[in-house]
């Protein structure tokens, strides 16, 4: 039954219309639930950019509910209608069908492995789902078919502070505040988090939304504006001047802790903030959370601003309560111009925030990417979806193969040559999908955990390494930790040729052992692999594990290596020297204390000469010759 639902809410997404065409009429119940996230396939269409109007409305015509949501609670249940089409929904939330008849092994099995899929942590509706779509066309379909723009979700979330929610940076958001506004929807609902649409749209820097809700009626009272924090949103320069002189109390706070001057960057008008700033306006103002004043003009991504504020001495790398900078925070956004202004001016892009992760670990396109690659930044740091992106893959979590494809190479494997080319259908689906190997799993209905762990792509601990000739050389990593059943450490090689191409190479486990959390490095036609965590029990303690990639033959060997080694270390980061020499930095280095392994912090560097293969700390001087 899965596997018919699957497929009707897959060609909504991908906006197949002739495909929702020909299971509608083959009976498939339009209101299936797709297996992984509780959408039926009027939520996917809504919310999909691919699926047109057209496809939104063959579905309404064909009886799917406006107003269906995640947590109704059938879903869970079988979803198809398969013979009796007369019969109404409601007597077919649970029905007993045999949907065999969908089940063809003849064709690729599709699998969306979605994050967190096994959890619905949030309600959503059919008009949510529209809503993060940001189409006012099928918003308005939907309304006009009945779905209710009065909902309360158990959060206490609604239409318009939602879409408050979803389109805060959509050119889209007015026109679909204006839509609901017409149909009356509720201005001054507020959620269980304290969230009603005006605190939201007032958060993001939308005080157009902010000044259309007041114009419909909305009560002003939870923005916590001041008579002179209302000119500065909605007035002009002769509004602020004219609050100004009644010597207005400047340290007051609205509902989101801004005082009026940090208001005055929020709006991104330079002249304004100049003017609050001469009247005596703290300079050491922060905003909830500890928000620094450069952070109001990222996240508007507002260019003037920045720079204004830069010039007056401002520090690029004031943090907030979570250790956040402003240039995450424009890496985060997308907002490219402000990045690169932030780098010009000195910000320190290794910064690591209160969750580990730096600037490039939160980039948002790949044009961010290159320019704090450019300065340092590591490209193993970067997002699953940067990664997919650079590369040209989908990884929309569909797995693309065969059954007897999944049964034929479903584990993992060593290679039989230095190196051997495995481009099973397989893994290649694997590889493109991005899924994980428990979404393999389920889409093959495989729950025999004694087979061994299932091939996944889904890694950490690897190394992606650019090329000259514009290919791309990805080593490694481990999939999930040693308590789950397909926790594997790979010792294989992808070269990407771009556009989505690719090869796959396996090595034997004596030639290159599973290795993961290690540096790749090039130099000439060398990517030298430094370090590695490893298997427990395998592990080499005192010693440095060194292999060298040869980048035209692929061939792999082991590097031996005297001197003063790191020990045996991993997550650290390698620099190349002046002399070519590397120098490894950070890190943790596993150890064997009382019969016992320990892991700690790695506190030196240590250099690594390529001529001679002798490590040496960097305090050290070179040995002489002899």
């Amino acid at each position: 039954m899965a596997s018919a639902a699957r497929q009707l809410c897959d060609c909504a997404r991908d906006g197949d219309l002739a495909g929702i065409t020909a299971l509608l009429a083959a009976g498939v119940y339009v209101d299936a639930r797709h297996p992984d996230n509780g959408r039926t396939a009027l939520m996917e269409a809504a919310a999909s950019p691919a699926a047109g109007l057209e496809l939104v409305r063959v579905l309404i015509k064909a009886g799917a509910n406006v107003n269906a949501s995640t947590f109704d609670g059938r879903h869970a249940a079988g979803l198809e209608k398969l013979e009796n089409p007369d019969l109404g929904s409601e007597s077919h939330d649970v029905p007993s069908l045999d949907s065999s008849r969908y089940d063809d092994v003849d064709e690729p099995a599709v699998a969306d492995d979605t994050e967190d899929s096994d959890e619905l942590a949030v309600e959503e509706r059919v008009l949510t789902a529209a809503v993060a779509g940001g189409d006012v066309d099928k918003i308005t379909a939907l309304l006009e078919a009945g779905a209710d723009v009065h909902y309360r979700d158990a959060g206490g979330y609604d239409a318009l502070v939602e879409a408050m929610c979803y389109c805060a940076r959509s050119p889209q958001l007015l026109p679909i505040l204006r839509l609901f506004i017409s149909r009356g929807a509720n201005l001054d609902s507020i959620s269980a988090y304290n969230e009603s649409a005006l605190r939201v749209a007032s958060s993001n820097g939308r005080f157009d939304a902010v000044a259309m809700l007041l114009a419909a009626g909305a009560d002003p009272a939870p923005l916590g504006w001041t008579p002179l924090m209302h000119a500065i949103a909605l007035g002009g320069i002769e509004d602020v001047q004219r609050a100004l002189q009644g010597s207005p109390d400047l340290a007051a706070r609205d509902y989101w802790s801004r005082t009026p001057w940090l208001l005055s960057l929020h709006t991104g008008d330079v002249a304004k903030a100049k003017l609050l700033l001469a009247a005596g306006a703290s300079r050491a103002d922060r905003g909830r959370c500890g928000k620094p004043p450069l952070m109001y003009a990222v996240n508007n991504c507002n260019v003037e601003m920045l720079k204004w504020l830069l010039s007056e001495g401002f520090d690029p790398d004031q943090t907030d309560d979570f250790r956040h900078t402003p240039l995450m925070a424009a890496a985060e956004l997308g907002a490219t111009e402000c990045a690169g202004i932030l780098i010009d001016a000195g910000a320190d892009i290794h910064l690591i925030n209160h969750a580990g992760g730096t600037a490039i670990t939160n980039a948002a396109n790949l044009s961010i990417v290159r320019l704090l690659v450019a300065r340092g930044a590591n490209l193993d740091d970067m997002s699953r979806e940067m990664r997919a992106e650079l590369v040209g893959l989908p990884r929309d979590g569909c797995i693309r193969c065969s059954e007897a494809d999944y049964a034929g190479a479903k584990n993992p494997r060593f290679g039989a040559a230095n190196p051997e080319k495995i481009n099973v259908p397989f893994w290649r689906a694997m590889v493109k999908s991005g899924a994980c190997a428990y979404a393999a799993r389920e889409l093959f209905n495989d729950t025999e955990d004694e087979t061994g762990a299932v091939w996944s792509f889904q890694r950490f601990g690897t190394s992606l390494t650019e090329i000259p000739d514009g290919r791309i050389i990805e080593i490694a990593g481990e999939h999930e930790d040693s308590y789950d059943p397909d926790f594997c450490i790979y010792n294989d090689v992808i070269v990407h040729h771009g556009h989505g191409a690719f090869d796959m190479y396996g090595y034997p486990e004596a030639v290159f052992p599973p290795t993961d959390f290690h540096t790749a490095t090039l130099i000439g036609r060398f990517i030298y692999l430094i370090g590695s965590l490893g298997y427990a029990g395998r592990r080499k303690f005192g010693d440095t594990q060194v292999y060298r990639l040869e980048t035209t033959s692929l061939a792999m060997e082991a590097v031996e290596t005297s001197g003063a080694k790191p020990g045996w270390i991993h997550g650290h980061r390698t620099d190349v020297m002046e002399d070519g020499s590397l120098r490894i930095s950070g890190g943790r280095i596993c150890m064997l204390e009382n019969d016992a392994e320990i892991m700690i912090d790695n506190r030196d560097s240590y250099v690594l000469d390529l001529a001679k293969m002798i490590w040496r700390r960097s305090d050290c001087a070179p040995p002489t010759e002899k």
